[in-house]
C-alpha cells in the first residue's frame, strides 16, 4: 500500500459515487447506497488504500458493509506490477473452494477514468490487525498459541490446494508477466533465475549491488530438492493476517500471489518475523514451532537449510522490483519522493544478503544463523 492522500471535495464525491456504482453491479441495481467515512489507510508501498462504510438499503432490508478500497498508484511510482482483476479472481476462488479465511471482493474496475486508476472494493474483515499484540507479553499473548496454530493450518490448506481448481485460467503462473514458467519445479526455478539475472542492469545504482548478482548466482547454483509447486501467498508476513478469538479471521493482501515453491512463504515469514520483532515461527510451541507443525501437517519435512535458502530467495523476489523502482528515481525518470524513501529499508538488505551468503567478516545473521 501507498500512504494515500486524504480525498476531499469533488474527489471524495467522485470516489464515493464510483464505490456505489461498483457495489450495485454485485448487489443489484435496485440498491440505495450511501458511503460514509471515506478515509485513507497509511501503510506499505504498493497500493493506495482507503476504508469506508457502505449503508445499503434494498426495500425494507438495510445492511452495513465495512469496506476497503485498493487503488493502483500512479504508473511512474508503481513498484509491483500486479492486477486487481487477478487479485479479485483469486480471492473469490479461495472463498468458493477452500476454508482459507479471506475478505470478500465485491469487484474491480480497470478503467482509470472511474477511480483515477485501477481499483477493487473488498470487505473490511473483522479482527485485530495489530499482530504484535500477540507477542512479547502484550495484551493478546494468551491467544498466540491457538492463532499461530490456525495460521499454520491455513497456510497448509493453501499450499495443498489443487492448483487447477484455484487457478483454472492460469492467471497465477506468471502474474507479473516476466517470463516465469511453471510446467515443473525445475522450469519454475530456471525461469525465475533468468528473470532475476535479466533485471540486474536495471538495479545497479551502487557498487554494493554486485552482492545481488552474487545472490542470484548462488541461489541458482545451490538450489534445494524439488517440492511440488503450490499457490503461494507471496507476502506471507505478520502484518498480513487478522485474528479474533484465537483464530485467524482473514489472510489479506493477495496481490503478489502466484504459483511457486511453498517454502517461499516460510522463508519470507521467517525474514519478516525477525524484522517485525514478532515470534510467529516459534509457535505453536506445543508442536515445536511453526515449521515443525507445518511438517506434521504436510509430511514434506522442510529443513532449516531449506528455509534459509528461501529466506534469501524471497528477499531476491521482492528485491528485484524494489531495487528497480529506486534505480528509476535515481536515474531521474521521475521526481516522486517515495522511491528515495525506499532506500531507507532496502539499503540494509544488501549487507544482510552478504551475511546470508556467508561473506568473510560477516556477523551471524539473526534471521537464519548463517555466518562466515
Amino acid at each position: 500500500m501507498l500512504k494515500s492522500a486524504l480525498p476531499t471535495g469533488a474527489v471524495t464525491s467522485d470516489m464515493e459515487k464510483a464505490i456505489s456504482e461498483l457495489l450495485r453491479k454485485t448487489l443489484g441495481n435496485n440498491c440505495d447506497i450511501a458511503i460514509e467515512g471515506l478515509s485513507p489507510i497509511p501503510g506499505g508501498f504498493s497500493r493506495e488504500t482507503f476504508s469506508c462504510t457502505a449503508m445499503v438499503t434494498q426495500g425494507n432490508t438495510k445492511e452495513v458493509l465495512p469496506l476497503i478500497i485498493r487503488k493502483d498508484p500512479p504508473e511512474e511510482v508503481s513498484i509491483l506490477q500486479t492486477s486487481r482483476a487477478n487479485e479479485h479472481e483469486l480471492i473469490e476462488s479461495l472463498r468458493a473452494n477452500t476454508s482459507v479465511p479471506v475478505s470478500r471482493s465485491y469487484g474491480y474496475e480497470l478503467d482509470p477514468n472511474v477511480f483515477g486508476s485501477a481499483a477493487m472494493v473488498l470487505e473490511r474483515a473483522d479482527g485485530n490487525g495489530k499482530t504484535s499484540q500477540l507477542f512479547n507479553g502484550a495484551a493478546d499473548a494468551d491467544q498466540a498459541e491457538e492463532v499461530m496454530r490456525h495460521l499454520c493450518e491455513v497456510l497448509v490448506e493453501l499450499h495443498q490446494a489443487d492448483i487447477s481448481v484455484i487457478d483454472p485460467r492460469g492467471i497465477l503462473q506468471d502474474p507479473r508477466e516476466v517470463g516465469i514458467r511453471t510446467s515443473s519445479w525445475d522450469d519454475y526455478m530456471d525461469s525465475t533465475f533468468e528473470y532475476y539475472l535479466s533485471t540486474y542492469d536495471d538495479i545497479v545504482y551502487d557498487p554494493s549491488s554486485i552482492i545481488l548478482l552474487d545472490a542470484y548466482l548462488t541461489l541458482r547454483r545451490k538450489r534445494p530438492r524439488p517440492l511440488r509447486l503450490s499457490v503461494v501467498h507471496g507476502d506471507f508476513n505478520p502484518a498480513n493476517f487478522l485474528y479474533k478469538n484465537g483464530k485467524v479471521s482473514a489472510l489479506i493482501d493477495w496481490e503478489n500471489s502466484r504459483i511457486g515453491d511453498p517454502r517461499e512463504d516460510l522463508g519470507w515469514m521467517t525474514t519478516m518475523d525477525i524484522l517485525s520483532n514478532t515470534h510467529v515461527m516459534d509457535y505453536p510451541k506445543k508442536e515445536g514451532g511453526f515449521i515443525s507443525y507445518y511438517n506434521k501437517l504436510t509430511g514434506w519435512n522442510v529443513t532449516k537449510e531449506e528455509v534459509d535458502y528461501f529466506t534469501l530467495f524471497g528477499s531476491a523476489n521482492i528485491g528485484v522490483p524494489v531495487q528497480s523502482a529506486i534505480y528509476r528515481r535515481i536515474a531521474g525518470e521521475h521526481r516522486q519522493f517515495m522511491h528515495l524513501y525506499l532506500i531507507q529499508s532496502s539499503a540494509p538488505a544488501i549487507p544482510s544478503m552478504a551475511q546470508l551468503l556467508g561473506y568473510p567478516g560477516s556477523i551471524p545473521n539473526e534471521t537464519t544463523g548463517v555466518s562466515s
